[in-house]
């Protein structure tokens, strides 16, 4: 355990560790990420609901953005997600999903895309999706890992509870 610590520490880039991380919490849906200092806001958006960030030499682009499902089935929105992503041309080469977290990435014309999504209370989800070139990967991968980790509801759901009252049957 020890040793694989010590190879993901020598093989990750040191910059993901060392740079300052803000976090981002979105009291509407619900949900905080932390993000990387030197990503900032890279075009305003007309969707309140969704950040656009880029480092300066732009070549990555994270999007970070919370949504209501439609359906209300969290399975059902990540399914339609990694389908979406297919119908635009990428390579889906990992997908993992259950009713609390889903996860997918790809390739196409030498990018990759991770995408995370959380289910949040009240039928809602947080994504964040990242592109970048492949030749960054290394340059990326860290700060990816450490997007994944930090995604989380900051709601705790609670289940509605029915209250049912019975009534003695009148004859």
């Amino acid at each position: 355990m020890l040793a694989r610590l010590i190879a993901f520490l020598l093989l990750c880039p040191a910059s993901a560790f060392a740079a300052e991380w803000w976090s981002y919490d979105n009291t509407g849906f619900g949900y905080a990420i932390e993000l990387p200092s030197d990503f900032h806001l890279s075009a305003p958006s007309d969707d309140t609901n969704r950040l656009s960030l880029s480092p300066a030499d732009r070549s990555a682009v994270l999007q970070v953005f919370g949504t209501a499902l439609a359906k209300g089935d969290f399975v059902e929105e990540a399914n339609v997600r990694v389908a979406l992503a297919r119908d635009q041309g990428w390579k889906i080469s990992y997908a993992k999903s259950n009713s609390r977290g889903a996860s997918f990435s790809g390739t196409k014309q030498g990018r990759i895309v991770y995408v995370r999504g959380v289910a949040l209370c009240n039928g809602g989800a947080a994504f964040f999706e990242m592109d970048y070139a492949k030749a960054d990967m290394q340059r990326y991968d860290a700060i990816v890992m450490r997007l994944v980790r930090s995604l989380r509801p900051t709601k705790k759901c609670t289940p509605t509870a029915q209250v049912v009252k019975s009534f003695p049957e009148t004859g």
